[in-house]
């Protein structure tokens, strides 16, 4: 399967997840000016392929692997129209709340034959997060701004090792 396919059956298996994840549910499109915008979060490894798995010694208290890493994606359009932006430039920031995160370039991606707008961010436990989108489209005088945010529909907190029982 090529990469836009796999892109292209990860978001319609997040539009299938209760509570979101897709394009469309409440939180997850936002009017901004002459454009709407669709948000979609994934797991990084739906993109990139499955890892190792997880070292039972390891520390719950790690810098941010693969595993919490996630890719997002802006889909824009002309709320009049409903044509698809194509050479819109694109960053987000995303980060818990309280946190300033990492502001990075959202690239264009194809998916499915159509253009979107994506970046991998860590994401570390349930959220919520805060996703700030600014994109610029080429005719617009400035950049335009939209704040989603995201909770992670399914999180499952770092299992503790058994404690060991002490001798008297």
């Amino acid at each position: 399967m090529t990469r836009a396919g796999v892109l292209a059956l990860a978001l319609t298996a997040a539009a299938s997840l209760p509570g979101g994840g897709a394009a469309g549910e409440p939180g997850y499109r936002k009017n901004v000016g002459d454009f709407s915008l669709y948000l979609a979060v994934m797991p990084a490894e739906v993109i990139r392929g499955p890892t190792a798995p997880d070292d039972p010694a390891a520390s719950p208290y790690r810098p941010p692997a693969v595993r919490d890493t996630h890719h997002v994606t802006v889909s824009i359009f002309e709320s009049r129209g409903g044509r698809r932006v194509t050479d819109a430039r694109v960053a987000a920031r995303v980060a818990g709340l309280g946190f300033s995160g990492e502001k990075k370039p959202l690239e264009p991606t194809s998916l499915a034959g159509a253009t979107v707008y994506g970046g991998f961010f860590p994401m570390i436990g349930r959220g919520p997060f805060r996703v700030d989108v600014e994109f610029r489209v080429p005719a617009a005088a400035r950049p335009q701004h939209a704040s989603f945010y995201f909770t992670h529909p399914g999180f499952e907190a770092p299992k503790q090792a058994p404690r060991k029982e002490r001798k008297q």
